[in-house]
């Protein structure tokens, strides 16, 4: 059985900045992306990217009206969460391997406290690097993007241990 992984929009926008989005798609997993998410308005995408995504293996995953319900109940239980934040945990939970891919801090603790796998776009390049899905080049070049950009928050610390892994095997 394939492992899903569900995509929040955080970790869409780290990955399309990093040009590792369509790369991201050739491990061995099945990725999704709630609908709602796919039409958020933060994601630089065209409908012509989506196609092309979609071609590769992002699935858009439409979530019945209960899921909805669900995610509205969790959204009332946590109100920090977007609603957007909600669709994708319990997207996760009803899959049965589904692990979370987030950068929201708040969405990784109650998704974690589900007892949901969650990872970040950290996890992705350690995955990528241990596949051998593309080359060095291309990891360290996302790394880099997203330690020069402030709008992307991830651990200097752990960039900067993949910067250094990266480098010293190429």
């Amino acid at each position: 059985m394939t492992t899903v992984v569900v995509n929040d929009a955080s970790c869409l926008i780290d990955l399309h900045k990093g040009q590792l989005l369509n790369v991201m798609l050739t491990l061995p997993y099945r990725f999704v992306v709630p609908l709602p998410i796919r039409h958020a308005e933060a994601l630089d995408l065209t409908d012509r990217d989506w196609r092309i995504l979609g071609d590769a293996g992002l699935f858009t995953f439409d979530l019945p009206p209960e899921l909805v319900e669900e995610a509205m109940r969790i959204k009332t239980a946590h109100p920090k969460l977007s609603a957007n934040d909600c669709l994708c945990l319990v997207s996760t939970r009803c899959q049965e391997r589904g692990i979370l891919l987030t950068g929201d801090r708040m969405l990784r603790r109650v998704a974690t406290e589900s007892g949901l796998r969650v990872h970040g776009v950290l996890w992705v390049v350690d995955e990528l690097w241990k596949a051998g899905a593309c080359r060095a080049g291309v990891l360290l070049a996302a790394l880099q993007c997203w330690r020069d950009d402030r709008a992307v928050f991830l651990p200097d610390s752990e960039i900067a241990l993949r910067l250094r892994r990266i480098r010293g095997s190429s």
